[in-house]
């Protein structure tokens, strides 16, 4: 798969650095640490004596300050600064480089009353952190980002959430920017999105229909601000105010004959994707039959993807009899009906088959999204 610079939004590993500079400060750390997991407190070495009483496990020393601090914003993807918010303004300035990499870094008074959310609130997750943070001390929470504000969503949030990437990522701040002036920001999606979703903006439904089977969606220009969830390809061309998230959702049932090629397999998935427009990076796994597994070709296809490589057995297959049409060919080679689709479909957890089996040489193909809690899959999704 060709990487390029459009940012895939993950959730890291949690690793959350406890920082503090005086003994009160200090105090408080080891407090909070003690009641967070995967956590780390810093303190400069003269306040060894602050956490003598205290399990000396997962508590660090230093005497250079700024150096210390370096180290610990590119190593862990939360930090607590328990002091002055004017210390860490003036030490984070040199080390800022995207919303998209830096931590989450929030700072809390030695007192415990305060959480301030400082920086990375949406993707990084510092507004998320200050207030488990503020429940733990039972302090009050500072959130300052203006879609927080205003109660309306970040589409980094929802992105973050979703699992989804960004495009274009030139246009996320003027998107956020009118969510949070309460701009009116139209919805689209083939996918029947859950009211939480919906929230904040105006629900629009799927009007872009493909014209035929062999080319992409046609998209007009977006007049009007628009947020677009799906897992289509959006002509290069189209401009205007406008967000796509396309989750990562997709999960492609495989079949092929005994000693299939990698080529073959890369082929008739391109062909497939490209036939109907959608984009090869929203695809989370591959599926098949377990007696497939051992297809050279299949592993390689999914680690060319680097995605996993699924599979199900014969008796699981079956409990989806009378669900697709069934191939007697199939049958008399593998002991069922088919392969791609209903493989798709339970990697998919019950989901919905949005691509039903295409047969391109050796190969069949079939896609089905994945059944996630921001859509609900009891209706049908009308992509094309």
């Amino acid at each position: 798969m060709i990487k390029d610079s459009v940012m895939n939004i993950e959730k890291p590993e949690h690793k959350t650095a406890i920082l503090a500079l005086t003994e009160k400060g200090a105090a408080l750390a080891v407090k909070l640490s003690a009641s967070m997991d995967n956590s780390a407190v810093f303190m400069p070495d003269r306040l060894r004596p602050a956490a003598s009483d205290s399990n000396e496990k997962g508590i660090h020393y230093f005497n250079k300050w700024q150096e210390t601090f370096a180290q610990v914003f590119r190593s862990y993807t939360e930090l607590v600064c328990i002091m002055a918010a004017g210390i860490v303004v003036r030490s984070l300035s040199p080390l800022i480089q995207s919303k998209f990499s830096d931590p989450a870094v929030i700072v809390v008074d030695e007192k415990g009353q305060y959480v301030v959310s400082l920086l990375s609130g949406h993707i990084g997750g510092a507004n998320r952190l200050a207030r488990e943070v503020a429940a733990k001390l039972q302090a009050q929470p500072v959130i300052t980002t203006a879609t927080d504000v205003n109660g309306r969503p970040a589409v980094d949030i929802l992105a973050l959430n979703m699992d989804a990437r960004i495009e274009p990522l030139k246009n996320l701040k003027l998107i956020n920017r009118l969510l949070a002036e309460e701009c009116r920001i139209n919805l689209y999606s083939p996918y029947a999105l859950a009211e939480l979703i919906k929230e904040g903006f105006a629900w629009r439904g799927w009007p872009f229909m493909k014209p035929d089977g062999n080319s992409p969606a046609r998209w007009a220009e977006f007049q009007e601000p628009a947020v677009i969830v799906s897992p289509q390809v959006i002509d290069g061309a189209v401009s205007g105010p406008f967000i796509q998230l396309k989750p990562r959702n997709l999960m492609i049932g495989i079949g092929c004959r005994r000693g299939v090629s990698l080529q073959e397999v890369c082929h008739a998935f391109t062909q497939v994707m490209h036939r109907f427009g959608l984009d090869e990076r929203c695809v989370k796994a591959a599926a098949t039959i377990d007696i497939k597994f051992e297809e050279v070709a299949l592993q390689q296809f999914a680690a060319k993807l680097d995605i996993p490589l699924l599979t199900f057995s014969k008796a699981e297959i079956e409990t989806l009899d009378g669900t697709y049409e069934p191939s007697e060919w199939v049958k008399n080679k593998v002991g069922v009906g088919g392969v791609c689709e209903p493989a798709a479909h339970l990697a998919a957890r019950g989901g919905m088959t949005i691509i039903p089996k295409q047969k391109i040489g050796a190969v069949t193909i079939s896609a089905a999204a994945e059944k996630s809690w921001w859509w609900d899959w009891d209706q049908e999704i009308r992509i094309f």
